[in-house]
């Protein structure tokens, strides 16, 4: 049977062809020929192809030039593979100098001798941290420094407790009516700043997927209060489709569980692993929710753009999750660029998490008064769709923080401070009554 190949723009609240949505996003110019709009091919039934790459991807001039200087025997195809792009990692220092001329502190890390996190970057990301970040904020989360290794007061291997809540090894039970299900200690790349850092370490034990997850969904079937899944790692992305597929499936059997939610920074970091089977597996569990780690508005190239699009398309609900970072992101300005641009994607901001005290995390971690500084910067800039909730997790569970807008209680009601900062009387019926 011959097929006729066809773009096929989807029917969303999006118009692709709207000025807003072709402006330049961060280093991405959507528009940009010959790949013009993004979607995707599909067959003239309207069912999209089988295929294991990333097909039709637009493609960043930058990051094209970065795979002509440095991954020159690459095909295109073969760079839109995502397997391709895990099977290149720079994983060793002896491939990350071939790219990047160390800092003395840079080096000092690798030769330490240990490293509580591995060290892996893709070839597209390494292309969006060289080439797209001009600051070098997300060279600092990616690369290993020497200050990983300076412990400080109030740092620990698991900040959240987490170990103490865990049941059976793959789950964490922190909260009555959700889990989080550990599938795998693999991630695409790895964050410097990682809240599970302890996984990785040589005294983690392995994670068995025939016996560790099978208890895990047997734990969530026994406890019928569970209605929310949180699958992540890891990076559960990283996992084949058929992993994947058969752990949402068994999830699905259980008629508590209502939200499967997956935690992932696959599509800013990987997004060549977004592709159309992908997409047919995941929009077959529905109603299911993406929490997108995503820090920086460089990361929103347009290959990523492209892949956050296609999984909006899909169906999938998308959240982000931002980890407050010094001098990586802690500015209104990035903040507030990031959430926006994200927003146009059709992702809700939705988290702005304090950097939790891991094991050599004080090079990393902010002060709580520069959070709550950012969010009321933030009501006076912008939508109130586009300001996520800036969150604290100390170990008995999530705090949710924000500028005081109560300035007092009166006879009549409460004096509050609006968005400009001005305090207003405000009535309030239940004043007065004995």
């Amino acid at each position: 049977m011959a097929w006729r190949w066809q773009y096929s723009i989807s029917l969303n609240p999006v118009n692709r062809q709207h000025p807003l949505f072709q402006t330049a996003i961060s280093g991405c110019c959507l528009n940009q020929p010959p790949y013009g709009l993004p979607g995707t091919i599909k067959h003239e039934n309207g069912f999209p192809m089988s295929t294991d790459r990333f097909e039709n991807s637009p493609v960043s001039d930058a990051l094209e030039s970065f795979r002509a200087r440095f991954f020159p025997d690459a095909a295109l195809v073969q760079w839109h593979s995502w397997k391709w792009q895990l099977q290149h990692r720079i994983d060793t220092v002896k491939k990350l100098r071939r790219i990047l001329e160390l800092t003395e502190s840079e080096s000092a890390a690798f030769h330490h001798g240990w490293s509580k996190i591995p060290f892996a970057i893709t070839p597209y990301y390494m292309g969006v941290v060289t080439t797209m970040n001009s600051d070098s904020a997300l060279r600092k989360s990616m690369v290993p420094t020497a200050a990983e290794f300076q412990v400080n007061p109030g740092e620990s291997r698991d900040p959240l407790v987490e170990e103490k809540q865990s049941p059976v090894p793959a789950i964490v039970h922190r909260y009555p009516d959700r889990v989080l299900f550990l599938t795998t200690h693999q991630c695409a790349v790895y964050c410097r700043y990682c809240t599970r850092a302890r996984i990785f370490s040589r005294e983690a034990p392995a994670l068995s997927r025939a016996r560790h997850w099978k208890e895990g969904l047997a734990y969530i079937a026994a406890t019928k209060s569970i209605r929310e899944v949180i699958v992540s790692g890891g990076d559960p992305l990283i996992l084949a489709n058929d992993s994947l597929k058969g752990l949402l499936t068994e999830l699905r059997k259980i008629s508590h569980v209502q939200i499967i939610r997956l935690g992932t920074k696959i599509p800013v970091a990987l997004p060549q692993r977004i592709t159309d089977d992908l997409l047919g597996m995941l929009r077959s569990f529905h109603p299911l929710i993406l929490s997108l780690h995503v820090i920086h508005p460089d990361e929103l190239t347009r290959e990523a753009a492209f892949a956050i699009e296609r999984l909006a398309d899909a169906g999938i609900v998308i959240g982000s999750q931002t980890v407050l970072l010094k001098t990586i992101n802690d500015s209104t300005s990035v903040i507030q660029k990031l959430m926006e641009n994200l927003l146009r994607l059709r992702v809700r901001p939705y988290a702005l998490f304090q950097c939790d005290p891991i094991l050599g995390s004080d090079h990393f971690r902010t002060s709580l008064d520069k959070g709550i500084e950012i969010i009321e910067d933030l009501r006076r800039q912008t939508s109130g769709y586009a300001i996520p909730h800036f969150i604290a997790d100390p170990p008995g569970g999530k705090v949710t923080l924000a500028p005081n807008t109560i300035v007092a209680k009166t006879l009549s009601g409460y004096r509050l401070k609006n968005w400009r900062g001005e305090e207003i009387e405000y009535p309030d019926p239940s004043s007065g009554e004995p």
